[in-house]
């Protein structure tokens, strides 16, 4: 009966594009995070995290290695599971994980992962993009005079979550808050997801570290790009602060279109020391309509995890 139950809430949990909680159930949670490099599970009780497994992600290009891999990690934390929330950079509609960018992500396209986790495990999954599930997180802890806002998460990738009047968006499509992918350079580089001079392409990590071994003839790793403006080298300085106003510039379309109240940012570059003073400085020199405050994100390296456990710690209405 409660795994019928459980069935019918994530059913009804995105209708429309929103998810506005409504009450709790009880239970431990499995939370999965599939990054571009390792695949995290973590067993989530009263908001807490308890335990905490990884893998490498498998790059086969293959769903169903995926899934098993999934499935694996999952009866090591624990033999049974009733609820089990998946988290990915991909987009996620009707149970089924499309890579936005299959450098990141390899991936048949609309891959069943619901599905193929179901019969490995027994249990109906609940699968949501990674940002969204960061951004409803975020949600849980924003302040009350801010009732929208974007996460914005940059690190290897860009991602991001939009809440509106206090309501996750997700999108009919799985689309809802693809900032990463929002154009700022007709003319520039090729993106993995098939358009030209996405904000990924300049203001992510992997752009970062690409862009800089360009301008300097060697090869550098974000990290080395950071220190090394931090040391006084101008070359190394552009790249973040072309960065910061590739960023600026997405900020200020997001304002446009949906006049949110507050960025939070978030994410292993974005909250690097100096990186968010950047972006403070690029939206001041943007037009004043379109400032708005840019605040660090909230929760720690395990928002993700705990946003897909709150997620399903929730029964939703329409």
């Amino acid at each position: 009966m409660l795994k019928q139950l459980v069935f019918i809430i994530l059913r009804s949990s995105f209708h429309a594009g929103k998810v506005t909680s409504v009450t709790a159930i009880m239970g431990p949670i499995i939370a999965i995070e599939i990054g571009s490099a390792m695949i995290t599970a973590a067993c989530v009780e009263g908001g807490e995290i308890t335990k905490q497994h990884q893998v490498t992600m498998p790059r086969t290009g293959h769903g169903g290695d995926l899934a098993n891999a999934i499935a694996d990690l999952v009866r090591k934390i624990m033999s049974a599971s009733l609820r089990l929330g998946v988290t990915t950079s991909g987009i996620v509609a009707n149970g089924g994980l499309t890579s936005f960018n299959p450098q990141t992500l390899p991936i048949e396209n609309n891959y069943p992962i619901a599905a193929a986790l179901r019969r490995r495990l027994g249990v109906h999954a609940l699968v949501v993009n990674d940002a969204q599930a960061a951004a409803f997180h975020e949600s849980r802890l924003m302040r009350k005079d801010a009732n929208s806002f974007a996460f914005i998460t940059v690190s290897t990738d860009i991602g991001a979550g939009l809440v509106l009047d206090g309501q996750l968006q997700i999108g009919r499509r799985g689309l809802a808050g693809r900032a990463g992918h929002i154009t700022v350079d007709w003319a520039g580089r090729l993106c993995g997801c098939g358009r030209r001079g996405c904000v990924e392409t300049l203001a992510s990590g992997a752009a970062i570290a690409r862009r800089a071994s360009e301008i300097t003839s060697q090869e550098m790793s974000t990290p080395a790009v950071f220190a090394a403006a931090h040391a006084g080298d101008e070359r190394c300085i552009q790249v973040l602060e072309d960065a910061a106003n590739a960023l600026a510039a997405i900020i200020a379309d997001l304002v446009a279109g949906l006049d949110i109240d507050l960025i939070r940012l978030g994410g292993g570059i974005g909250m690097v020391p100096g990186f968010l003073n950047r972006l403070r400085i690029a939206v001041e020199r943007l037009p004043e309509p379109y400032r708005r405050p840019v605040e660090p994100a909230r929760g720690d390296a395990n928002a993700v995890l705990l946003g897909v456990a709150a997620l399903l710690d929730e029964t939703f209405r329409y």
